[in-house]
């Protein structure tokens, strides 16, 4: 009786080890590995991944006022992302796209659009495949600082990538 439940146990564990998935598994909708087109990327939560990728490179890209034009950092930060992101392959991220506080909700959620999308550009460019990156634009709505001051504006209106 012994040995056919332990039998029964050692079957159950093994399926399901095998029926696990891998970290973010559910997030890729293609056979290259690209993002499933269901996934509501606004209400993803941190992963491990998304911490080693904070800790290896910098996820964030600074604007000029009413600008969406990569400044020489910004540039080399997202070469620097690009890199990481040929060395594994299975990451996804999403750009996120924000402004300062100044300006209407609908120009800064367009300006944040534009950021975003140059950041996704500029990876692509260097390599990066276009559907493992999709793009938010959260405009004025998620500040990083608070504060009506140049130095708050200036920390809000950058595009950061999030990895998966």
């Amino acid at each position: 009786m012994f040995k056919k439940l332990l039998a029964v146990i050692c079957a159950m564990a093994l399926v399901s080890a095998c029926a696990s998935k891998q970290e973010g598994a559910d997030l890729y909708g293609n056979s290259n590995g690209g993002w499933n087109a269901d996934v509501d990327i606004s209400s993803l939560d941190a992963t491990s991944l998304t911490k080693k990728f904070n800790n290896d490179v910098t996820p964030v890209v600074y604007f000029k006022l009413n600008s969406s034009d990569l400044c020489p950092k910004g540039k080399s930060i997202l070469a620097e992302q690009a890199e990481w992101l040929k060395k594994n392959p299975r990451a996804l991220v999403v750009i996120e796209g924000n402004c300062d506080e100044r300006g209407t909700t609908e120009y800064n959620f367009a300006l944040g659009e534009r950021r975003a999308n140059a950041a996704r550009r500029y990876l692509i460019a260097n390599g990066v495949e276009a559907d493992r990156i999709r793009i938010i634009s959260y405009g004025k709505e998620k500040p990083v600082a608070l504060g009506s001051n140049e130095d708050a504006w200036a920390k809000n209106r950058n595009a950061t990538t999030v990895a998966y």
